[in-house]
C-alpha cells in the first residue's frame, strides 16, 4: 500500500497539535508488527518468451523403393522405440535375397572346388609334374573363387538389409504425426523421397528462448557454472507459463548455451529441458520462460511491506533493542515471493536478525518508543519476473 504526501502531511499535523496540549501522562508504546531480516543466497530471474521444440524430432522416410503395404499406427498416437509404422511389399526384396543366398553357395562350392584343385596341383608342383605357370594359374584360380564368395556374401547382407528395411519402425519413442503417404503410394529414397510421417520425443521436451549479448556477459559465470554441471546434478530453477496464463505444474533445468551470437539479432539461444511425463507440452507452443540469470550470494531479504519509498529513495524502519525506531535508507532488490533482496545504503548497517517493521510502519517516526510482536513469516517463493515490486510509496 502506498503511502501519499498528503498523510504524511496529516500525520505531521496532528503531531504538532498533540505537541500543543499539556500532556496528562506519558503514552503507552505504539504496537507494530516485526519480522526478521533474513539473509539466502537467492538467484535474479528474468522472464523471456520461449518456443518448445521435441528433444528429437524425425522424419520417417523409406530406405528402399517399394509399395506402401499398410499403416501399423494411429496417428498422433504415443509409439514406442522398436515399433512398426508402415511396411512396404517385401516379395521382391525377397526374391532377390533367394537369389543372393543361390549365388553365394554356387560360389561356395567353385571355392570349395578350386581349393580341392589347387591342393592337388600343389603335390604334382612339388614332383616337377606340372610347370610353375599351371601351379599359379590354379593359386590364382582359387584366390578368386574366395573373393567370389566373400562378395556373394555381401551381396546377401545387402539384401536382408533391403528387406527389413521393407518393416518401418519407430526410431525412438515419441509421438507419430500425420501419415502424409498413403497405403498404395509409390515410396522410396532419393532427393524426392516422400516424408511418410514425422515424429518427437517430447519428454524431455526443449524449450529454445534467446537473450542478448548484456545478458548473456551478465550471466557468464552463472551459465559456465550449469554447463560444466552434469545433468543429473542440475536443480530444476526454471518455470514456466503457458499461453492460456497457467503456470506448469513442474521445473525445467538447464540443457545448453548455443555456440554463437545470432549477427542478426543480437541475441543467443538458450536450451532449458522440462519434463513432460502427461506428454501436455508440444513442439511449437509458445511459453514464458523464467530463468535465473545471477546468483546473490548472502542476500539480505525483508518483507515487501516494509519497503517506504521517498521520491525515488526506499527506507525501513528498523526496531533496536530498546524499541526504539531506526530509519535505514535501502537499495531495492530483486524480489522473492513476498520478500524482496535490500543492499543498506550505509555498510554492515543492515543485518541478518535484525527487526524491520512490516505493520503500523505509516504511524511510526525515528526514535519512538514502540512495542514490537512477530508478524507471520512471509513466503521466499521467487517472482516470475524477479523484479521490484508492491513497494510502499510517501512523496
Amino acid at each position: 500500500m502506498k503511502r501519499t504526501l498528503a498523510m504524511a502531511v496529516t500525520l505531521g499535523l496532528a503531531g504538532l497539535a498533540s505537541c500543543e496540549k499539556k500532556p496528562e501522562g506519558t503514552p503507552p508504546p505504539l504496537n507494530v508488527t516485526v519480522a526478521p531480516v533474513q539473509q539466502k543466497d537467492v538467484f535474479v530471474m528474468r522472464t523471456w518468451v520461449g518456443l518448445l521444440d521435441g528433444f528429437q524430432n524425425a522424419e520417417i522416410r523409406a530406405q528402399v523403393t517399394g509399395y506402401l503395404t499398410t499403416q501399423n499406427y494411429k496417428e498422433g498416437s504415443v509409439v514406442k522405440k522398436g515399433s512398426v509404422l508402415f511396411t512396404i511389399d517385401q516379395r521382391p526384396f525377397q526374391a532377390a535375397l533367394a537369389q543372393a543366398q543361390a549365388d553365394y553357395a554356387k560360389a561356395v562350392a567353385q571355392a570349395q572346388l578350386s581349393q580341392i584343385t589347387l591342393d592337388r596341383q600343389t603335390q604334382l608342383y612339388k614332383t616337377k609334374v606340372i610347370s610353375q605357370q599351371e601351379y599359379d594359374t590354379s593359386y590364382q584360380d582359387t584366390q578368386a573363387s574366395l573373393a567370389s564368395v566373400a562378395a556373394a556374401q555381401a551381396n546377401v547382407q545387402s539384401a536382408q538389409i533391403n528387406l527389413a528395411y521393407c518393416t518401418i519402425v519407430a526410431p525412438f519413442d515419441g509421438i507419430a504425426g500425420v501419415a502424409q503417404a498413403q497405403i498404395g503410394d509409390l515410396v522410396g529414397p532419393g532427393g524426392s523421397a516422400t516424408v511418410l510421417t514425422q515424429m518427437s520425443q517430447v519428454n524431455p521436451i526443449k524449450v529454445n528462448f534467446s537473450i542478448t549479448e548484456q545478458e548473456y556477459l551478465n550471466a557468464y559465470a552463472l551459465l559456465q557454472q550449469l554447463q560444466n554441471t552434469p545433468t543429473d546434478q542440475l536443480e530444476g530453477k526454471l518455470t514456466l507459463k503457458l499461453a492460456d496464463g497457467s503456470e506448469y505444474s513442474k521445473p525445467g533445468k538447464f540443457d545448453f548455451v548455443n555456440r554463437q551470437v545470432n549477427v542478426s539479432t543480437g541475441t543467443i539461444q538458450i536450451t532449458a529441458l522440462f519434463p513432460n511425463d502427461d506428454d501436455i507440452l508440444r513442439p511449437g507452443l509458445f511459453a514464458r520462460v523464467t530463468a535465473p540469470t545471477e546468483e546473490l550470494k548472502g542476500a539480505l531479504l525483508v518483507p515487501q511491506v516494509a519497503l517506504v519509498e521517498l521520491q525515488g529513495d526506499y527506507l525501513i524502519s528498523v526496531v533496536a533493542q530498546d524499541n526504539t525506531v531506526k530509519t535505514m535508507p535501502v537499495k531495492a532488490g530483486p524480489v522473492q515471493g513476498e520478500l524482496q533482496v535490500v543492499t543498506p545504503k550505509i555498510p554492515d548497517s543492515l543485518k541478518a536478525g535484525m527487526k524491520v517493521i512490516v505493520g503500523g510502519v505509516e504511524k511510526v517516526r525515528p526514535d519512538m518508543k514502540v512495542n514490537p510482536t512477530a508478524a507471520p513469516s512471509p513466503s521466499p517463493t521467487p517472482s516470475p519476473a524477479g523484479q521490484p515490486k508492491g513497494e510502499k510509496k510517501a512523496s
